[in-house]
């Protein structure tokens, strides 16, 4: 049979119950033999007022507990007895002889409580010296005090059990009371338990339709969010997976439409002008020849980006990081890269010092340096301004690459790392590329250890900030 969280939560609830109902037994039966038996000792040693006073008047007389020492006959005198008994003994009664002037033993009391087997006599000392011995390691001490000095202790073993049939009555009903609270707690843990267990559990069912709903591809689900503790930041955290999971779906959706696009293009312009030629359209020479190898080397820049960034997804991209000056890589891309700004009527300055030593790649750090500088080129107006500036603080080197008009709006800043994206919208890699060449970038900042961010240029355009650490753990592969 199978159980459901609910029964499972009803069940852990009665067991919870029982268990608190037989520790609160146990407790309360403790707690009330020890008052009740306190109670019933606290009674009996003031029973033992008047034996206090008597043994007190004798020891005045005697000056010492000779007289009763090892004398049974004469301590059982001494106990409380009932009136129909007979009287104990008093000064008089013991003559000038004392102990060895009783002729007869007295009559013992009616002892319903057990008195004479748990009273003792002790000396100063605490020594016994009449009454029965203690096995118990409990029990009760009365001083006999004479002119403000003891000269003496009675010892009382306490009851085990209670003494006569109303101390065991009482005692039982007490106890008694213990099981209609078993029964009260029982029903209260059903009738808290089952609406409770539904209550708590329905986010967690909710969860569980919405975890179904993903496995089958729904990745539109959200949940509803209607409280602030873990089971409410479990459902937001639900939202957010499902929201990741969504966009992704889109993004490799539109990856592959993109890549379809991207390849049919070039594919297109090739079998155009194969067979244009074919049909003595367009002659066969150099120029003709030129163009095809020309969209064949764009066919092939686009095959190359995706496989890098298929092995990046991976965690498969070829890395080889030694020590090396990022300074001069720098300087080195900038140098490459000032040609191409020129005829595009650009001015490409750059503010980097002499040395920045740091542990990197230095083929895949100059892959992200000639796409950095490339966007910039593509999406700044003539005329513009590209400003390269690198610095190191503390254990961190920083590039930060930033341009002139045009700008970028919120939105496309969120978007701008993302693979096949391009601001324009257009989807000419002629002035726009593919649109792999800054979601390739992160890849590679990240599997240095560092992050790259964009955000508004206070030239007026894009600013790229780089941030990567000059030593790292990762091995080199």
């Amino acid at each position: 049979m199978r159980i459901g969280i609910t029964g499972k939560m009803v069940l852990v609830l009665l067991a919870t119950s029982l268990l608190l109902v037989g520790a609160m037994a146990a407790a309360i039966n403790w707690s009330f033999q020890k008052g009740f038996l306190d109670y019933l000792s606290e009674i009996e040693m003031g029973r033992l007022d008047q034996t206090e006073i008597d043994l007190a008047n004798i020891y005045r007389r005697e000056g010492a507990w000779d007289f009763i020492a090892s004398n049974h006959a004469l301590w059982v005198t001494f106990l409380p007895i009932d009136s129909s008994q007979e009287p104990r003994l008093d000064n008089d009664s013991l003559g000038a002889t004392g102990s060895a002037g009783l002729r007869r033993p007295p009559v013992l009391p009616n002892d319903r409580t057990g008195l004479s087997t748990r009273l003792r006599l002790l000396d100063v000392n605490k020594n016994r010296l009449i009454g029965p011995p203690d096995t118990t390691g409990r029990v009760v001490l009365r001083p006999i005090e004479l002119e403000g000095e003891i000269i003496g202790w009675l010892s009382l073993t306490p009851q085990t059990v209670p003494a006569n049939s109303v101390d065991k009555s009482f005692r039982d009903e007490q106890l008694k009371t213990l099981y209609p609270i078993t029964a009260g707690a029982l029903l209260l843990a059903l009738v808290v338990g089952v609406p409770l267990g539904r209550y708590l559990l329905r986010p967690v069912k909710a969860i569980a339709r919405g975890a179904h709903k993903l496995t089958g591809g729904k990745f539109e689900t959200r949940l509803d969010v209607r409280s602030r503790d873990e089971l409410g930041q479990l459902s937001q955290d639900f939202n957010t997976l499902a929201e990741t999971l969504q966009r992704n779906e889109r993004l490799r959706r539109q990856g592959m439409a993109d890549i379809s696009h991207e390849l049919r293009t070039p594919l297109a312009l090739l079998r155009g002008e194969i067979e244009a030629m074919q049909d003595g359209i367009r002659p066969l020479n150099q120029a003709q020849l030129s163009k095809l190898l020309e969209s064949n080397l764009q066919l092939s820049r686009l095959v190359d980006d995706l496989y890098d960034l298929a092995l990046a997804d991976a965690g498969a991209l070829n890395y080889k990081k030694q020590s090396l000056n990022f300074a001069e890589l720098l300087n080195n891309a900038c140098s490459a890269a000032e040609n191409p700004s020129m005829k595009q009527g650009l001015t490409l300055k750059q503010e980097i010092p002499v040395q920045i030593d740091l542990y990197g790649d230095s083929r895949r750090l100059r892959q992200v340096l000639d796409n950095l500088i490339k966007n910039s080129r593509l999406y700044t107006d003539a005329g513009g301004v590209i400003k390269l500036s690198a610095w190191q603080d503390n254990d961190q080197a920083f590039l930060r690459i930033e341009d002139t008009a045009p700008s970028v709006s919120e939105e496309v800043l969120a978007r701008l790392f993302d693979r096949f994206y391009r601001a324009e919208g257009s989807r000419n890699r002629a002035t726009g590329g593919a649109g792999l060449g800054l979601a390739i970038c992160r890849n590679i900042i990240e599997a240095h250890q560092g992050s790259i961010t964009a955000r508004p240029s206070d030239m007026g355009g894009l600013c790229i900030d780089v941030q990567l650490p000059l030593s790292n753990d990762l091995t080199s592969t």
